[in-house]
């Protein structure tokens, strides 16, 4: 099983360099808030700006894509490999990607979209199964799914974290993998103002501290 490793704020606007599938392909990169290449084509309306992807472009030229958004509305951008949604956000939707670019074509290319509620249900299903359904140009496949259709006991106004795990093998040097976690409720990012609320109170109670050890070595 791949263990994650956090990724800070500062490394989210970075490509990274990244081993999968437990196998180190150095040429590798993760890309936090990024575009895809043949950027998103597989349906009307959902070329958000901006894209707000994690990509992983492999050392032979394929690439995988995925992101996290409220359906119909834009992805917010992620922290490292986490979208945070607020409670109450319904339905959740992520979007997937796979290019060949690389490899030359799907003939010998299997994929698994894993959903799971942290502690509440796991589903695994095939993106290509119904090849017709998905959008491909270019070499790449497009699609997109609600994590409400999923048996995973999605509820969106309980604090849970769900993570989408996209698998693919048969790509030129092995299998890859690409993941990425919905954050609903705790644990979100604050808003700006929510930022500035906070300095202030920061600096409130410093002040006030002050203010308590000078009367104190004045007594």
């Amino acid at each position: 099983m791949q263990m994650r490793t956090p990724i800070s704020a500062v490394a989210a606007a970075a490509a990274l360099t990244v081993a999968l599938g437990g196998v180190a392909h150095a040429a590798d990169t993760l890309t936090v808030n990024g575009t895809p290449t043949d950027t998103w084509h597989y349906g009307t309306g959902n070329g958000y700006t901006p894209a707000n992807t994690l990509v992983l472009a492999t050392d032979a030229g394929d690439e995988l894509d995925l992101r996290l958004h409220q359906t119909f509305f834009d992805a917010p951008a992620s922290v490292g490999d986490v979208y945070h949604f607020a409670l109450g956000t319904d339905p959740v939707s992520f979007d997937w990607g796979i290019d060949t670019s690389g490899t030359g074509s799907f003939d010998n290319v299997v994929a698994s979209i894993t959903l799971t509620r942290v502690g509440g249900g796991s589903f695994t299903y095939n993106p290509l199964f119904v090849p017709n359904d998905n959008s491909v140009a270019n070499g790449s496949a497009q699609n997109s799914f609600r994590l409400n259709w999923a048996p995973i006991n999605f509820d969106p106004t309980v604090n849970s974290t769900y993570t989408v795990q996209l698998t693919v093998d048969g790509l030129t040097g092995g299998s890859r993998t690409l993941t990425a976690v919905a954050q609903l409720g705790a644990g979100a990012a604050p808003e700006p103002a929510a930022w500035s609320m906070l300095l202030m109170g920061f600096g409130g109670l410093g002040a006030m501290l002050r203010r308590r050890r000078a009367a104190a070595a004045t007594a």
